[in-house]
This record gives structure tokens, C-alpha cells and sequence, in this order.
């Protein structure tokens, strides 16, 4: 491992620990729990409550009832609308300020981020797959190693656009031979620090290699690919590396999404885009 590679992980281990209120309001989702008892753990971290009410009002998540109160906000998201919401509400904080080692405006990259977890829910709701909650999460943190690797990618850009043009490198290679690691290699590390479970980890740190990573965890992965990949190619937060990638691939085919699937699928994100920006910014 270089010094470089050696400063990277570890300017990456002074981000602030992800609260671990996420695996606290979980289990009482699961098993039904009355709603005092929810409050009662929200309530304790009152940045993340603040947040859960904010946005809960938005017009993204708005009911025909007003939302004065946590408690309020609990019952009128419900249990997979408020597992969302807290876990926007605890990501916002890495997203923060500009990314401008990937060209990336103040507010981008949470753009991109929430995007593409809305996205993995369209698509897993398309291929009737179950495990939304865990695509959601994979897709909000797809991307959480470029709050770190921006900073070397800054300094390293002109070695780095230069090897995607004289050589034909993916960005991503080209990150990883001039910096010794990639954005996506940095997020699995990042990810398995604060503990979450293998396969967010495993789709994190390939989402934009899935055929590399171990079977069990691929059809996630190939999941958070294509949702990223469509996003992406609506221009939402993708950057500099985002708008010199391919925008359809073969993981597409084998998760047997045609073209017209992809068309409908994005339309449908098309459709939220407004309301979603409301989302972002509550």
C-alpha cells in the first residue's frame, strides 16, 4: 500500500461515524412497533428528527394531513417511506460543499446520490425483486468514497483526464493507477467501517464493476449499476467521470431490461425529478 493510498484511508476514517439510529429504528419496523416507541428513538438524535419532519412535508412525501410532529411524520410516511427518509436524513451530511475534483456544484452529488436510490427502487419494483430497503441504502451511498477522493482527484486531474484521452481509460482506471485506489474501492472501505451489512458493502465498491463481485452479491450490484448508469445519463450530479462513461451496458441485458423497459423506467423518474428536487432540498 503507497503513503498516498496510506493518507487517503485514513483522511477517509476521520468522517464522522454513520448514527446508528438507522439499526435502531429497523427492528421496530420490522416487528410493528407502536409509533411512541419509534419516536422515542428518533427523538434522540434531534438533527435527524428535525430532518425527518422537514422532510416529510415536502412534496415528495406530502399526505393530505399536515405534519406538525415526529410523531406525526412517522405515521403519515410509514415503514418504508420513513426507513428512506431517515436514511436520506443521516447520509446528508457527507454530501455537503462542492466535489470539485469531479466538477461537481455545491449540492450535485446529493443530487446524484438520492437519485440514483430512487432509481434502484424503480428498478427493483420493475423486476419485482424484495429487498428495496437494502438496494435504497446501496444506491444513497453508491458514491460516498468521492466525498473523499475529490480532494486527490483535484490535485491529480490533468494525469488523470490525460490517461481516459491518450489511453483510453475508464475514469475509474485512471483513478486507480494515478491515486492507487478508486471512489468505489474507498466507499467499500467506508461502508464496511460503519458496519453495513456485506451486500450494500459489495454493490458500493463495484457498482460499476457488478461482474466482478461474488455471485451472491451481483444482481444488487448490477442493480445499483444501472440505476446509476440511467441517472447518470440524465445528467443528474454524474460529473466529469459520469459523462465519459457508457450509458448502457451489458448488465442491462442480463438483467433482461430492454430498451423500451429502460425508456419507461426513466420516464417514471422523469415524472418525481421535480418533486424529488423539493425532497432535497427540505
Amino acid at each position: 500500500m503507497s503513503d498516498l493510498v496510506k493518507q487517503i484511508i485514513a483522511h477517509a476514517d476521520q468522517l464522522p461515524p454513520f448514527p446508528d439510529i438507522v439499526q435502531k429504528v429497523m427492528p421496530l419496523l420490522q416487528r410493528m412497533a407502536p409509533v411512541r416507541q419509534i419516536e422515542e428513538v428518533i427523538q434522540y438524535d434531534p438533527a435527524i428528527a428535525a430532518r425527518v419532519i422537514a422532510i416529510s412535508r415536502s412534496p415528495y412525501y406530502a399526505r393530505r394531513h399536515s405534519v406538525g410532529s415526529l410523531r406525526d411524520a412517522i405515521v403519515a410516511l410509514g415503514q418504508k417511506q420513513l426507513i428512506q427518509v431517515v436514511m436520506a436524513a443521516c447520509a446528508a451530511r457527507y454530501y455537503q460543499g462542492r466535489m470539485e475534483g469531479y466538477d461537481l456544484r455545491e449540492g450535485e452529488l446529493w443530487e446524484h446520490a438520492v437519485g440514483v436510490a430512487i432509481m434502484t427502487t424503480i428498478v427493483s419494483e420493475r423486476l419485482n425483486r424484495k429487498n428495496i430497503l437494502t438496494l435504497y441504502t446501496a444506491g444513497l451511498l453508491h458514491d460516498i468514497g468521492k466525498t473523499v477522493l475529490h480532494f486527490y482527484v483535484k490535485d491529480d486531474f490533468e494525469k488523470i483526464i490525460s490517461l481516459v484521452k491518450n489511453k483510453s481509460l475508464h475514469f475509474l482506471d485512471a483513478e486507480r493507477e494515478v491515486l492507487g485506489i478508486d471512489h468505489q474501492q474507498l466507499g467499500g472501505i467506508i461502508a464496511k467501517k460503519w458496519n453495513f451489512p456485506e451486500p450494500v458493502v459489495a454493490a458500493i465498491r463495484y457498482h460499476h464493476e457488478p461482474l466482478k463481485v461474488a455471485p451472491k452479491y451481483q444482481e444488487i450490484t448490477k442493480i445499483v449499476h444501472v440505476a446509476n448508469i440511467m441517472v447518470a445519463a440524465m445528467g443528474i450530479g454524474c460529473g466529469v467521470d459520469g459523462m465519459i462513461q457508457p450509458h448502457r451496458d451489458q448488465v442491462f441485458q442480463e438483467l433482461k431490461i430492454t430498451t423500451r423497459m429502460s425508456e419507461e423506467m426513466l420516464a417514471e423518474f422523469g415524472d418525481q425529478f421535480r418533486a424529488l428536487r423539493e425532497f432535497l432540498s427540505a
